[in-house]
């Protein structure tokens, strides 16, 4: 699993997609454009394992939130990369606001999962934010962020309900 970094990304989103994937035993790592340390929403900065250009294959990808996210989606670089990776991809999941990276970067449209904070951000573009809290359309799960993230990796991976509320992700 890969967690995508931007300039100021949720924190939160990001480690809590990398523990799942540590409990779940599947290889994790972050990537983002460059090397260089990136600072988090709440003021964590990270270092990113790798770059676009020398990151291993990829077979889950994490999109956490964070501010600009509909500039990066139409950014170059993070264009070129989506797609480079897209058809080896068997799932994406996106954070609070991360169906707006997908959307301006032409791969997803519709009805999307979305934290209430995006509404705004969503009356600008032609998605539609959905109730549930997380919805798929085809292998991109949009959801609304931080522990629905989790818990939609969670359900994708074939975790029990009994099992996510031990974790303390249930009802």
């Amino acid at each position: 699993m890969g967690v995508l970094l931007t300039p100021g990304f949720l924190e939160a989103e990001a480690a809590l997609a990398m523990e799942v994937a540590r409990l779940l035993d599947w290889e994790r790592f972050t990537v983002a454009r460059g090397r260089t340390a990136l600072e988090g929403s709440a003021g964590a900065v990270w270092t990113p394992r790798y770059t676009f250009a020398a990151r291993p294959e990829l077979d889950v990808l994490v999109i956490p939130g964070g501010p600009n996210m509909r500039k990066l989606g139409r950014d170059a670089e993070h264009r070129d990369w989506l797609s480079e990776v897209w058809d080896s991809l068997r799932a994406i999941f996106t954070g609070a606001n991360g169906a707006l990276f997908l959307w301006e970067a032409g791969h997803i449209s519709g009805k999307v999962a979305a934290h209430p904070i995006s509404k705004e951000a969503l009356a600008t573009t032609a998605l539609e934010r959905c109730k549930e809290p997380y919805h798929w359309q085809g292998k991109v799960c949009t959801t609304q962020g931080y522990l629905t993230l989790a818990q939609a990796v969670l359900d994708w991976a074939g975790f029990t309900e009994e099992t996510r509320a031990h974790l303390g992700l249930g009802d």
